[in-house]
């Protein structure tokens, strides 16, 4: 097990829950032991009406197919739910956790984006 991090970062967008949008950054390795933290965090976002997440994971050393499934399962929720969305941003520094998207074959589930700032202009233009 290592270290990891999640948090609601409102410095940047605030968090919004009438169909708006909630940004999470998690740091650390996301990895079995820290997936059911993830899990739980985004659930209580969605349970409050968040529909549009975007998961910055810049600071992600390592993920794995616990969290892969997270993710997988948030988009498959959001899908249940209308028109919700996750938004992932992996910073071109961050190949490892890239690759092991691609491997995967999860890059194409989400909206993969190389800064916060693309990401959130993204959604606005799509709002």
């Amino acid at each position: 097990m290592g270290f990891f991090y999640i948090s609601d970062d409102t410095g940047v967008q605030e968090v919004e829950h009438d169909g708006g949008v909630v940004v999470l950054a998690a740091g650390g390795e996301i990895d079995y032991a820290a997936s059911p933290r993830l899990r739980e965090r985004i659930a209580r976002h969605i349970d409050a009406g968040g529909r549009h997440l975007v998961l910055d994971l810049t600071h992600v050393a390592f993920i794995d197919s616990t969290a892969i499934g997270v993710l997988i399962g948030t988009v498959m929720k959001l899908r249940e739910l209308g028109d919700g969305s996750l938004t992932v941003v992996c910073s071109e520094e961050n190949r490892r956790v890239m690759r092991i998207f691609e491997i995967a074959g999860v890059d194409s589930l989400f909206s993969l984006h190389r800064s916060r700032e693309d990401a959130l202009s993204a959604l606005a233009a799509a709002g």
